[in-house]
Parts: structure tokens; C-alpha cells; sequence
């Protein structure tokens, strides 16, 4: 009942270990596992059908978001931060907003 592709991957592993679910169930993952870019440009590129619902496109968003966020261990706003900085900005523009962020806010200019 199996795809073709999917029973060849199974069939590959070793015959002691075709019967173990939490086996089989890991190789298959690992092996159709979407990289941290598969998951931006699904997150920056998806967009919501007529026939879907609000909250349907917005789970898939979040879906794709927590999927890129988490292949590349973002586990904190400042890593978020870099993450942003790095995809939008050039490395001196970069550069320049981390020395304000790291100024005391008395120092900032009105």
C-alpha cells in the first residue's frame, strides 16, 4: 500500500530492523526532513487560496515559520534578531544596528 519510492527506502535497511516502527518511522523522516530554506521559502512565499479558511493559511504559516526557526536552533529573540538582520541587510549595515542595540538608551539620539 506503500508509494514505490517510500518501499525502496524501507527495503534498504537491514532485514532486523523492518519490523521496528520507531525505526522505519526516524529513517523516513530524516529522509524527507525539509531544510531550513525549504522552510523560509515556504514561509516567504505562501500564500492563502480561495478555498482555504483564515485560520487554515495562518496554522500553514506558522507551520513553516517554527519548521525554519527550529532546523536552524533559533531559540531566543536575539537569534531571531540575527536571523532577520543577516537575510535583510548588507554585513556594515548589520553592524551599525548592533552597536545601537548594544548602546545604554540614554545614548540614543532623538
Amino acid at each position: 500500500m506503500l508509494p514505490i519510492d517510500i518501499s525502496h527506502i524501507i527495503l534498504r535497511e537491514p532485514k532486523d530492523k523492518l519490523e521496528n516502527y520507531q525505526y522505519i518511522k526516524q529513517v523516513l523522516l530524516q529522509r524527507f526532513k525539509l531544510s531550513a530554506e525549504s522552510f523560509r521559502m515556504k514561509f516567504s512565499t505562501h500564500q492563502k487560496q480561495p478555498e482555504t479558511l483564515w485560520k487554515d493559511f495562518a496554522y500553514e504559516l506558522n507551520n513553516s515559520l517554527e519548521g525554519w526557526l527550529h532546523s536552524l536552533e533559533v531559540k531566543d529573540f536575539n537569534s531571531l534578531k540575527d536571523l532577520v538582520l543577516k537575510k535583510r541587510v548588507s554585513e556594515e549595515v548589520k553592524e551599525h544596528f548592533v552597536e545601537i542595540l548594544k548602546a545604554p538608551r540614554s545614548s540614543y539620539k532623538n
